[in-house]
């Protein structure tokens, strides 16, 4: 095992020789240590209540590594935002494509079979320049779908903010402020509006009770299926902008 000094940071060796990277999170929240995998930076995440249990965390991945390791090892391939790079948005399938001029990122449909998105400036700003564009999408989509499902709930949410979250899709604070994953405008639209649905029932309800549920089916009927989708294929989602 490598501890790395300057970051919360170790390196546990597999069975098959590999070597499995794990960061040591301290969450005064966490009732136990516990460990995760992080699809977006691709290491495991040992989780512990407090600095005194980091160790036993460490120890907890370790017991477990091989099965980091699988898990590790079953993501998909990273989708780096470069020209030519086919990547998803709202659902389908769009290329990336330096564009010759302009200002703005822009989308091009007129493109057969695949529209492009084109992307103006500088090639070392190619990848910033589509991560923003997608960032300002999510934005207007959840701005959109939050507003429905808070008029259908009778609710005003403080504020909406676009993360590049890790660990969930979405979140509701106690004071009603709702964060959002950007990824999450490259899934199909139904998987984002059950996202927003659920966090905008979160302000009326801070749990997951029969309760909430109810509320959640109020704003969007399906969420089962839209659960079941982000379950089973959301993971892809983190593999983009890598």
């Amino acid at each position: 095992m490598v501890v790395a000094e300057s970051h919360p940071r170790v390196f546990l060796i597999a069975k098959s020789g590999a070597s499995v990277p794990v960061r040591v999170h301290i969450d005064k929240r966490a009732r136990r240590v516990s460990v995760r995998i992080d699809p977006t930076a691709r290491e495991a995440v040992a989780t512990a209540p407090a600095a005194r249990h980091a160790l036993d965390a460490i120890s907890f991945a370790t017991e477990r590594v091989d099965w980091i390791a699988e898990r590790l090892g079953a993501l998909p391939p990273p989708i780096a935002f470069r020209p030519g790079v086919y990547i998803p948005l709202r659902g389908a399938i769009h290329r990336l494509k330096q564009a010759e001029g302009g200002r703005t990122v822009k989308i091009d449909r007129t493109s057969a079979p695949t529209p492009l998105i084109l992307v103006p400036g500088p090639r070392e700003a190619f990848a910033d320049k589509v991560r923003a564009f997608l960032r300002a999408a999510a934005r207007i989509d959840f701005a959109e779908r939050v507003a429905v499902h808070a008029e259908t709930l009778k609710v005003t949410p403080r504020s909406i903010a676009i993360k590049d979250m890790r660990s969930r899709w979405g979140s509701c604070s106690s004071e009603g402020r709702l964060n959002f994953t950007w990824r999450l405008v490259c899934a199909p639209p139904f998987a984002l509006d059950y996202v927003a649905a659920h966090e905008v029932a979160h302000i009326k309800e801070m749990n997951h009770s029969a309760r909430f549920w109810k509320q959640v089916e109020r704003c969007y009927p399906d969420w089962r299926e839209a659960r079941t989708w982000l379950h089973e294929r959301g993971g892809a989602l983190h593999s983009i902008g890598d």
